[in-house]
């Protein structure tokens, strides 16, 4: 058995002082595991917070080159030890293998990318401005601006992505990136996995001769952990995947400090698709295929899902329908990833009954559920625009449109999202629909669907309130990093001070920062 399993990482120690214990649930049959997971208390949080601020305090003064050795060394780490990573992943979330095959190559891949994102020097974001003391009418000064890191940062695992969003994920990777301590209040939802992944990272720290404190993981069940950490002084910043509830939650708790810090929180998004007359009459079946399957992706428990379809009516809007009814009703029973995820997902769908009908009503058994497909015309969802709420799951609200004005104009009733799509032919004039989509979302995407996300550098995984807190921000692509460092600019320092701020190798490789010091 695991002896630092159901057990709190205070960096490289374990703790267990609290006797509040939970199990992790297979949501398959809803039956708890075996291993009690001991919540940590007030102290132990106390001390993990001492211990990452006292973390932080060595970390930012480390070299690039070790921090790069450092992520680099955790992706390996994580796939010498891939089979047991899986098999937890898919056992807590009910997901199956080859989602967790894919999660896991993401996670893997973000240790590495954000290591090149500073082996580079592109997430340092280094300028140079040399001076001119013959400027009239005043001399200019010598500025040299660069990213230091902000402080211990704290990381709530999400509940649909036990790797890529949680303590294998995107924003811890982009924090250690970042140059800061890590403090992960870990999913109740999928304990195993997280401890697990936590030692891992741990062993990898230990062995890079990283600061004891750089990474803490505790285990909680209720909000209690999470207040402590996000209103504690020593914590310079936060990131969460979820609910709109749960952002706010944590933007509420955030507002009654006395110094105010960032909640990078991505939330709720509907990812409204649009489908214009000329593409449905020649596209209908491939574009019905596209949407389909990604409603059905596992359970339509993304947050990229799309949950809402503009749709211009035409002859071919019935035999499209159809199509994705089809889809829908020949579809396996897919697991959500918790009872309680299910049980949300039955009231939303019993809440939303009332507002639009209902032309395919998926399937139910315990935990399992087939996709919903509803219905309403434009003009029911200008009258009740609160039908644009997400529905976490597989389920499908198609907006008939009389028009191209008239889908214009329920388009411009949606809130902020996380991504808009539209499905229209190359020849059509489509500048009306992007001035639109532009002002809703943080990514558009040009006859495709939403699901699936690049980690890439000109990646942009956020979008306007609610579907994130800070539209300016991304939480996937190297400009991840950016949320957890801060810029300064360093004036009127030596003639040779920007050369030996910022040295490269030969091939152009980013080295030193102040021989990698940040003072």
């Amino acid at each position: 058995m695991n002896p630092y399993l159901g057990k709190n990482h205070i960096g490289y120690q374990v703790s267990a002082l609290g006797n509040h214990v939970f199990f992790g649930i297979d949501p398959k049959t809803n039956q708890p595991f075996e291993t009690p997971f001991h919540q940590a208390t007030a102290e132990e949080v106390d001390l993990a917070l001492a211990k990452s601020k006292e973390a932080f305090e060595q970390v930012r003064l480390i070299p690039i080159e070790k921090r790069v050795r450092f992520l680099k060394a955790i992706s390996e780490k994580l796939k010498a030890n891939k089979e047991i990573l899986i098999k937890w992943f898919c056992a807590e979330s009910g997901l199956p293998q080859d989602r967790a095959e894919t999660e896991f190559a993401r996670s893997c891949f973000q240790f590495e990318t954000y290591a090149e994102a500073i082996e580079t020097g592109y997430a340092l974001e280094i300028k140079i401005d040399s001076a001119n003391p013959e400027r009239k009418p005043g001399p200019k000064p010598s500025l040299t601006k660069i990213n230091i890191p902000v402080g211990p940062v704290v990381v709530f695992g999400a509940s649909n992505f036990p790797f890529a969003y949680s303590t294998l994920g995107g924003d811890v990777a982009s924090a250690l990136a970042a140059g800061c301590s890590v403090i992960v209040k870990a999913h109740a939802m999928h304990p195993h996995t997280s401890s697990i992944s936590a030692q891992f990272i741990l062993e990898v720290a230990k062995e890079q001769g990283m600061p004891d404190g750089i990474l803490c993981h505790l285990l909680a069940e209720d909000f209690t952990v999470g207040q402590q950490l996000v209103q504690d002084p020593r914590v310079k910043a936060v990131g969460f995947t979820g609910s709109i509830g749960g952002g706010m939650a944590l933007q509420k708790l955030i507002n009654e400090r006395k110094e105010p810090i960032s909640l990078y929180a991505e939330m709720g998004s509907s990812n409204p698709i649009g489908v214009t007359k000329s593409a449905l009459e020649k596209r209908a079946s491939e574009i019905a295929k596209q949407i389909g399957a990604s409603v059905l992706l596992n359970a339509g428990q993304f947050c990229t899902s799309p949950g809402l379809l503009f749709i211009e009516e035409n002859a071919e809007l019935n035999s499209f329908k159809e199509e994705l009814i089809q889809a829908f009703s020949s579809s396996e029973l897919q697991c959500m990833l918790h009872p309680g995820i299910s049980k949300r997902y039955f009231e939303r769908v019993n809440e939303h009954a009332k507002l639009v009908d209902v032309i395919y009503e998926g399937k139910r058994e315990g935990n399992f559920i087939q996709p919903t497909l509803a219905e309403v015309s434009a003009a029911q969802f200008i009258a009740h625009p609160q039908i644009q709420e997400e529905i976490f799951g597989s389920y499908l609200t198609i907006v008939r449109c009389s028009s191209e004005s008239e889908m214009k104009e329920c388009l411009l009733l949606l809130e902020g999202q996380l991504t808009t799509s539209l499905y229209a032919e190359p020849s059509e004039e489509i500048d009306g629909f992007l001035s639109i989509l532009t002002a809703k979302s943080g990514r558009i995407i040009f006859n495709g669907v939403p699901t699936g996300v690049e980690v890439s550098y000109a990646q942009q995984h956020g979008g306007p309130f609610p579907s994130s807190l800070n539209s300016y921000f991304t939480s996937v692509g190297w400009d991840a990093i950016k949320r957890f460092q801060r810029p300064v600019t360093f004036q009127n320092f030596s003639e040779g001070f920007s050369s030996k701020t910022v040295e490269f190798n030969e091939n152009g490789i980013f080295l030193h920062f102040l021989n990698g010091k940040y003072s």
